[in-house]
């Protein structure tokens, strides 16, 4: 096997499929573009998703790369394992309607076996458990290796071998298809019989994964063929180095050990890394881990927050923190900032974006961690009060979850921070019965909402959707219209009515609309819907998913569902809307031009007679940049 290095088996990857025709791709932003399903980017396919689905406009149908990707859902096991990690580096190769699975199957073993020079007997190969096609082409190349397809292949269910996992008789809906999975034998033993590849212990390592994109779901075990096959492949590029570098667990290879040397020297000098306990080993790696995933997030904009991808970035700090004191022994400043250095110095070459944003990472970083300190400082002597009050569970200490409820609603304490602080103290926080009050104030805040105001969650005004799934749009340059059908009315209280009188106030659903609905920030239209029966002035619009809801005050006789109404914009207030909406891009040109790249818009206001701008930076503006700003 070829001894390479991370960045020397990245460029392999991608050269090799750039030979076969596939075009190099620059990896995405870890904020994914357009699509706000999404916190992070998590899969190389995310960008291509138009692609797959057959609507992107995208010049080729082959493309190979480098992804930036970060996932939180197995945060626990980062450093207790040996390949958990928050953010990691997904290769791949996609086809969309172009080469299938021969194509896929015989490139990536070339890649393998010629390109890395793995020995072949060193391969296990999965597939779907019905996939014919995908066997009998590892079986061809398996013979061709001098190799005995029938102790190499296995076929495994759609828990295993099915994108997404289950999809067939679990879902989602949409594109799916079997997998083929890619595995390595990091105990090979010569004339050994028929393994089990699916062993625990970690003989048997999945390196690569291929999925066949080929059905649409429509139901339970409804799998119809899609009219574009594609191909989404992952190889997790951390897994990949350290098998050919020789290593049992990802932290030991290149682009780690200087990091994890940095943490040693600072928090635990003279003492190497095999000399510490299991905890302090954990805290090590994960403390790596979180650093190398926050300066990425930092460098693509993600900034520590209290909401959404900000909180996680935030999330991942405070675990750090608490590693470093773990080790050092105290709560003091950790010096995290210090650590971002040897991340850009690994990373950097395949990432250059590090180098230039590494000043800003570290003050941020550094500003976190004081904020950090204050507040474990100010709630120190609440959180030991909670460990005196928590009760014995099988010998050791539960905080109660309304306990920790107080914490987290009085004092603003995370469930996560408190679990961490618990735990290295050898207890424990009761987290159903947390979530149980958190559920509770919740439900106890829907029932004291009324309609009015900004409470526009699908609540009573959800029964619309009986009616309808949505209501057309007439378009921007539509300012009046008539035929429009009066769907479903709403009293103020947000119960269906069949009718509204003079003076009453309530929402409309109509089958189509010319007032544009808010969106982006953009307020929603104003104007009059009238009819042979009433009149009603229209003072908002607003959206639930496709369906508009025209909040409006009757004026004159009455409206009645059924009514085939005439709606009419205010033009001139549409238009004085209009004409501040690009200002909010010039807004956001000019703060990242002065300010820094970072600045990502955070939320805004486009009214008829102003303008807000929310954006992401860690200080007010001086006087002096708002003066270059404006």
């Amino acid at each position: 096997m070829k001894r390479m290095t991370t960045d020397q088996l990245r460029r392999s990857y991608l050269d090799f499929f750039v030979s076969k025709g596939h075009t190099e791709w620059p990896s995405d932003s870890l904020i994914p573009r357009d699509d706000p399903t999404l916190l992070f980017t998590g899969a190389g396919m995310n960008q291509f998703k138009d692609m797959f689905l057959g609507k992107g406009s995208l010049p080729f149908k082959r493309a190979t790369t480098a992804q930036k990707c970060l996932r939180t859902g197995d945060l626990d096991n980062v450093g207790r394992t040996d390949y958990h990690h928050t953010f990691f580096e997904m290769m791949g190769n996609f086809s969309f309607g172009d080469y299938f699975k021969r194509e896929a199957i015989e490139w990536a073993f070339e890649w393998l076996t010629g390109w890395v020079e793995i020995a072949p007997e060193r391969l296990y190969f999965s597939v779907y458990a019905d996939a014919d096609e995908a066997r009998e082409i590892w079986a061809q190349v398996c013979t061709r290796a001098g190799l005995d397809p029938e102790k190499r292949i296995f076929r495994l269910g759609a828990h295993d071998n099915f994108w997404p996992a289950d999809a067939p008789e679990k879902g989602p809906n949409g594109p799916c298809g079997p997998c083929s999975e890619i595995f390595f034998d990091q105990e090979p033993r010569p004339g050994e019989g028929r393994v089990d590849i699916t062993e625990e212990g970690g003989r048997f390592v999945e390196i690569w994964n291929l999925v066949f994109t080929q059905f649409d779901r429509r139901g339970v075990n409804d799998l119809r063929p899609l009219p574009q096959k594609n191909i989404d492949t992952g190889l997790g590029l951390e897994r990949m180095a350290a098998v050919v570098q020789g290593v049992r667990n990802n932290f030991e290879i290149d682009v780690f050990r200087p990091i994890i040397a940095a943490i040693l020297e600072r928090f635990r000098p003279n003492v190497p890394f095999e000399s510490l306990d299991a905890v302090g080993k954990q805290c090590v790696r994960r403390i790596a881990d979180h650093i190398r995933a926050v300066t990425f997030c930092i460098t693509d904009g993600a900034l520590p927050g209290n909401a959404e991808r900000g909180y996680v970035v935030r999330r991942l700090i405070r675990r750090a923190f608490l590693d470093a004191a773990h080790l050092k022994g105290d709560y003091g400043p950790a010096g995290l900032a210090e650590l971002v250095r040897p991340v850009v110095e690994v990373m950097s070459g395949a990432y250059p974006d590090l180098a230039a944003r590494e000043r800003f990472v570290r003050e941020i970083l550094g500003r976190e961690e004081e904020d950090f300190i204050r507040t474990l400082s100010s709630n120190r002597r609440r959180l030991q009060q909670a460990l005196e009050e928590a009760r014995d569970v099988d010998g050791r200490k539960v905080v109660s979850g309304e306990t920790a409820f107080r914490l987290f609603d009085t004092y603003g304490v995370p469930i996560e921070v408190m679990e961490d602080y618990f735990e290295r103290l050898g207890a424990a926080v009761d987290r159903e019965g947390f979530e149980r009050a958190v559920e509770r104030r919740r439900r106890m805040s829907r029932e004291a909402s009324r309609m009015k105001g900004d409470i526009f969650d699908l609540g009573p005004l959800g029964k619309a959707f009986d009616v309808t799934t949505g209501t057309e749009f007439l378009g921007p340059e539509t300012l009046d219209a008539d035929g429009l059908r009066l769907l479903v009315l709403f009293d103020g209280e947000g119960n269906r009515v069949t009718s509204l009188p003079a003076g009453a106030e309530g929402v409309a659903v109509l089958d189509r609309t010319p007032f544009y609905a808010e969106a982006g920030g953009q307020v929603g239209d104003t104007g009059v819907l009238s009819g042979p029966g009433g009149r009603a002035s229209v003072t908002d619009c607003k959206r639930m998913k496709k369906v508009f809801f025209h909040h409006l005050t009757v004026e004159e006789g009455a409206l009645r569902e059924g009514d085939v109404l005439r709606g009419t914009v205010d033009e001139r207030r549409r238009r004085a809307v209009e004409r501040n909406h690009p200002c909010t891009h010039l807004l956001h040109w000019a703060l990242r031009e002065v300010v820094g790249r970072h600045c990502e818009q955070a939320g805004s206001l486009v009214a008829p007679d102003r303008l807000r701008f929310d954006f992401t930076h860690f200080s007010p503006l001086s006087p002096d940049e708002l003066k270059r700003v404006e």
